[in-house]
């Protein structure tokens, strides 16, 4: 063998140029007759394949040009093994390909539809689907083949077995889910968007619900039963449209569309609905709140004033919800619709004065009564000395007294007067009491009978008596 580096001769045996070192690549000249039966074994396989496995062939080409630059009789048997290996290769593939594989089923089923059969597709992936549950290539062709003959209820179905099952990666589910909802938007199918994505709590559902289920909206006030009248107020996520309903219906995009609050004033039973609607058209959860509307009783009249000491003027303000009249007494009595009206601030009497009030409204129902109790003195501005002697100097221009000392007409020996308590007389204020004795010229002294009050606050003189019950009264003494 001579040496294609430098010419020299190798000797039989040697993988090295003893003069130049270069490696020695020996290619084995090609047997025709081994050729000829790989030519054989190979067309007449390849005549039993289809054309999916044409790049067999192609392979097999290669690998025959590669065996044409075989000179070397040596490696016969190298050649021979390596066409054994591409034969079992050849084998083993078409195997794959006929053999009731995943890959079976479908090549049987792209074959069928390139055809025009798409029934026939169908079935070969449905027979490929129940022998190979957990195949997801199978189940996501044979999604897309129901979707391309409408059968799109059948197409959600075969998905669901991915969503529904523990076999697949978080990949293969959340392109199943995502498979479903496109289905279900392209239908319309928003509620059925929110039931599959609500059915099960997963880290995937979850992520889907944040992506395309809006929030639930807010309603106040709670369930429950009230009196008068209500605002039901609802809220809901930025983007998103508010519907309900008053009728016991679901809402959808249909019916009412919530913009102000809704006011319940008259007495009956609501039942409130509603959902939020994204900018996807897909609905949230519903909300539902109950309300009973009782009007009853009117609410209590306010009075503004509360009970207490009092020492200025004052107005009793009474204020009712609408739709109510206030009625009031300030004897003690309870008030009705007979009783005094009231229609403006009432003046606080002096003293203590005791006021009841209660509210009716238009169908003659009546509220709570409202007690207030008031305690008005001024400010005492007259002494004892002073209340004594605004008697005597009264009594004196009056002529009943002679003179300061209290000389009576006809009448031998003087009156005198004797501050004897401070009195509060109820709606007239606080007063000092003064009685009058009769003094002999002996100094016998005698009671006349007549007693005087004299207001503590601005010295007005007046005759004290009794009414029928007992009762301090004031008589004017110009009236005597």
């Amino acid at each position: 063998m001579i040496c294609p580096n430098c010419g020299k001769e190798i000797p039989e045996g040697h993988m090295y140029c003893d003069d130049c070192g270069t490696e020695i690549n020996f290619v084995p000249d090609f047997e025709p007759e081994v050729e000829n039966k790989i030519k054989e074994s190979l067309t007449g396989l390849a005549n039993e394949l289809t054309k999916d496995e044409k790049k067999w062939l192609e392979r097999k080409k290669k690998l025959m040009s590669f065996l044409n630059v075989c000179r070397k009789k040596k490696l016969t048997f190298l050649v021979c093994a390596l066409a054994v290996v591409l034969v079992v290769c050849i084998f083993v593939t078409f195997a794959g390909y006929n053999s009731r594989s995943p890959k079976y089923y479908l090549r049987l089923a792209g074959d069928s539809k390139n055809s025009g059969k798409m029934d026939q597709a169908i079935e070969y992936l449905a027979e490929g689907n129940q022998a190979f549950p957990d195949d997801s290539d199978i189940i996501f062709r044979l999604s897309d083949y129901y979707l391309e003959v409408g059968k799109n209820a059948e197409a959600v179905d075969v998905l669901k077995q991915i969503t529904g099952s523990s076999s697949f990666s978080d990949e293969k589910v959340l392109s199943a889910y995502e498979g479903i909802i496109s289905i279900y938007k392209q239908e319309g199918a928003y509620q059925e968007v929110t039931v599959l994505l609500t059915e099960e709590d997963t880290d995937i559902t979850r992520s889907l619900r944040e992506k395309y289920i809006p929030a639930s909206p807010k309603m106040v006030p709670v369930s429950g039963t009230y009196e008068g009248t209500i605002n039901v107020e609802i809220t809901a996520d930025e983007n998103c449209s508010i519907f309900y309903t008053v009728n016991g219906d679901d809402p959808d995009n249909s019916s009412i569309a919530y913009e102000n609050e809704i006011v319940l004033d008259e007495n009956g039973e609501y039942d409130i609905k509603a959902v939020c609607v994204n900018e996807y058209g897909l609905y949230s959860e519903m909300v539902q709140q109950s309300y009973v509307l009782e009007h009853g009783a009117p609410a209590p009249p306010e009075i503004m004033e509360p009970s207490g000491e009092y020492n200025q003027n004052t107005m009793i303000v009474a204020v009712a919800e609408a739709g109510s009249t206030i009625f009031y007494t300030t004897d003690g009595s309870d008030p009705t619709v007979e009783s005094k009206q009231y229609i403006s601030p009432i003046t606080m009497p002096v003293g203590t004065s005791v006021f009841k009030f209660i509210a009716f409204n238009q169908d003659g129902d009546c509220s709570e009564i409202v007690e207030r109790e008031y305690h008005l003195i001024y400010t005492r501005l007259v002494s004892t000395e002073q209340a004594v002697n605004s008697i005597v100097n009264t009594l004196v221009r009056l002529d009943i007294l002679l003179d300061s000392s209290g000389k009576v007409r006809g009448q031998d020996g003087h009156n005198e007067y004797i501050y004897t308590s401070v009195i509060e007389i109820q709606g007239a204020g606080e007063y000092y009491v003064v009685t009058e004795n009769h003094v002999s010229n002996d100094g016998t002294v005698k009671p006349t009978g007549l007693m005087y009050a004299v207001n503590t606050h601005d010295g007005t003189v007046n005759r004290l008596g009794y009414d029928s019950s007992g009762k301090y009264t004031l008589i004017t003494i110009s009236n005597r």
